[in-house]
Parts: C-alpha cells; sequence; structure tokens
C-alpha cells in the first residue's frame, strides 16, 4: 500500500472510532505522564508491556466473528488458558462444531496443534493461524514486543487534537514472531490504538484497530491490568474482518495439569 494512501485511510478510520476508542481504553488509571515526559521508544514498548501483564494464571474466553467479502459471517470460540510466568498457554476450541474439542498447546518454546477428529498432533508455529483465521499464538498470549522486536521512533501523528506516538518494529534476531514487522500507534496513555502488521518484504498482512481494553485487578498483587476486550482485525490478502472479543476473564491459579496433551484430548471424551 502507498505510504500516503495508508496515512489518509488511518486518519479516516480514527476519526470514525477516535471517541469509542478512548472511552474504553483511556481510563482512570491511565493518565499521560504528567509534565510532559516522552519515554524513549523501547521504554514505551516495556510500558506496554507491562501494563497488559499478569502475575496470576489467566482463563477467559474469546469469540471471533468473522465478516467476509461476500457478506457471510461465521462465529467462533475458544477457551484460553495462560500461565505467563512459564509461557504455558493452552487453546481449547469450543465452536464451531466441527471443530471442537481441537486446540493448541505450547510446551517450552513448541506450539503443538491438536486435531480431536483424528486425535492427532502436530507442530505448528508462531506464524500459524488460529482456526484458520487470521488470529495467530500472540493474539492469546501476553505481550512481549520489548523482548521480541527492535523499535524506531517515527515520531507523532496528531489525529482529532490528539497526538499518536508512532512506532516501527522489526523482529530481533533469532527469535520467531507472528509478524516480521509491526507498526504501531500508541496514545498518551501507553495503549496501542492501531497496529499493522507486515511480511519481511514489507507486505502489509493485517490491521488491526484496538477498540476497548478492560482494566482488571491482579490478585497476586493487587495491580491492575489493561489486556485488550475488542480489536478489529483486517485481513489484506482475503478481505476478512474479524472482531476478536476477549472476555469471561478470570485470573487466579489453574492446574497445571491443563497445560498437558493428555488434558486437552480427554475434553472430547
Amino acid at each position: 500500500m502507498h505510504p500516503l494512501a495508508s496515512t489518509r485511510r488511518f486518519v479516516a478510520v480514527l476519526a470514525v472510532l477516535l471517541p469509542p476508542l478512548l472511552a474504553g481504553a483511556a481510563d482512570k488509571a491511565a493518565k499521560p505522564v504528567a509534565g510532559g515526559e516522552k519515554p524513549s521508544a523501547q521504554e514505551l514498548l516495556r510500558r506496554i508491556d507491562e501494563r497488559m501483564s499478569f502475575k496470576s494464571d489467566y482463563k477467559g474466553t474469546v469469540r471471533l466473528r468473522e465478516l467476509r467479502k461476500d457478506g457471510t459471517e461465521q462465529l467462533m470460540e475458544v477457551q484460553v488458558y495462560r500461565r505467563d510466568t512459564s509461557r504455558d498457554l493452552l487453546i481449547y476450541v469450543t465452536n464451531p462444531k466441527h471443530l471442537a474439542g481441537s486446540g493448541y498447546l505450547r510446551i517450552g518454546r513448541n506450539l503443538w496443534e491438536y486435531e480431536s477428529s483424528t486425535g492427532q498432533w502436530q507442530r505448528t508455529t508462531q506464524r500459524g493461524n488460529i482456526i484458520n483465521t487470521v488470529a495467530c499464538e500472540e493474539d492469546f498470549d501476553r505481550s512481549r514486543l520489548a523482548e521480541n522486536y527492535d523499535v524506531k521512533d517515527e515520531g507523532e501523528e496528531v489525529v482529532n487534537g490528539t497526538a499518536f506516538r508512532k512506532l516501527h518494529l522489526t523482529m530481533k534476531s533469532g527469535v520467531e514472531v507472528s509478524f516480521d514487522q509491526l507498526r504501531l500507534w500508541v496514545d498518551p496513555g501507553f495503549n496501542i490504538v492501531k497496529r499493522i502488521g507486515y511480511a519481511s518484504s514489507g507486505r502489509v498482512l493485517r490491521t488491526d484497530i484496538i477498540r476497548s481494553y478492560q482494566p482488571i485487578k491482579d490478585p497476586a498483587d493487587g495491580k491492575v491490568a489493561y489486556p485488550y476486550k475488542e480489536v478489529v482485525e483486517s485481513e489484506e490478502t482475503g478481505g476478512s474482518q474479524f472482531t476478536v472479543r476477549y472476555d469471561d476473564v478470570v485470573l487466579g491459579r489453574l492446574s497445571p495439569n491443563i497445560f498437558t496433551k493428555t488434558w486437552l484430548e480427554g475434553r472430547v471424551r
């Protein structure tokens, strides 16, 4: 996409989404830094990661609504279990029916896909699409931007009087991530409001508008974290649009048995 066209499209999109977006994202505890301080690009990534992280284990329901170019739609639902202290992650598909019982399990840095209809496991990658959508592993994981990417500050872009920090991220050597490059727009409260994922060639793969966050108090340390509540993801190639909602979040100790192949296989018995 031509850079000028991309900028015009961004301004048009934010002009429509800005009021509801800021109402959801800019919560009372996420005030801009006093005194006009502007953290470095690297510090900005660290603060974004910190705002979205938990010490407790995470359990939640993610609902995806796909709207295709031909007007048809599909609803999907998965249960997500996460233990950030050990990087454990399990995704259990509950809808649509023909995929129910399938899932994904990350053990160490290896991601495995389970197909309930065959009972087979196969290794997949962070770049693989979850349940044949544009969603990828990172959409269900904790934010690790500072750990996985080098960052370049691209200055500010002002929309309706609000200055958004614009960052260009490139993946670090030796890491495996869903997008080789990212471009982020970040509001004064350290909320990402727009994100574009690129291939190594610079080709746009996916554009996300983060419509809202949800403040959740972590019982492990009393800190309030701000994970996503609703994200609109647009696939560049196929033209499908996904509305992703993160619902029913519960923080608390999960059984270690959940993060095993045996647990997922047992869901369909």
